[in-house]
């Protein structure tokens, strides 16, 4: 079986020594997972290298421009591999994109992340690992 190859995005912001990630409620007719939260991001065109396709995907899913990410890691699941990258936004990072793609976007933290029971479970792994590395003190975070 072939894998879809994606890039998505952990936008970030730092408050009090919480941490707070901003995630896409799914649409309610998406194909997959509907009204379910997960990361922005998206398919990796012919060509593309993971992060030029981040950026396409985030500009055409957040009307935003990223000029600096930094890769996280990558996972490989039974039918995707995800290139999961990070960028530590501001406060106001929802205010100042527009969601075109899925209901809307919210911010998560740890807390609220394993409270929430339509979190895409993919990306709940992929949260609890982003959540230990920052409590490790990773300096690439």
């Amino acid at each position: 079986m072939d894998k879809r190859n994606i890039s998505v995005l952990i936008p970030y912001f730092e408050r009090n020594g919480e941490v707070f990630v901003f995630m896409q409620k799914r649409s309610s007719d998406a194909k997959r997972l509907p009204n379910y939260f997960g990361f922005f991001g998206g398919g990796i065109e012919n060509g593309e290298t993971p992060e030029t396709g981040l950026k396409r995907e985030i500009k055409e899913e957040l009307d935003v421009e990223i000029s600096e990410c930094r890769f996280f890691s990558r996972y490989e699941f039974y039918g995707s591999i995800k290139n999961v990258f990070e960028t530590k936004v501001a406060e106001d990072f929802a205010h100042t994109v527009t969601v075109l793609e899925g209901q809307y976007g919210c911010f998560f933290d740890e807390d609220g992340i394993k409270k929430e029971n339509k979190i895409i479970n993919e990306d709940r792994l992929i949260l609890e690992n982003f959540f230990s590395k920052l409590k490790r003190g990773n300096p690439y975070l």
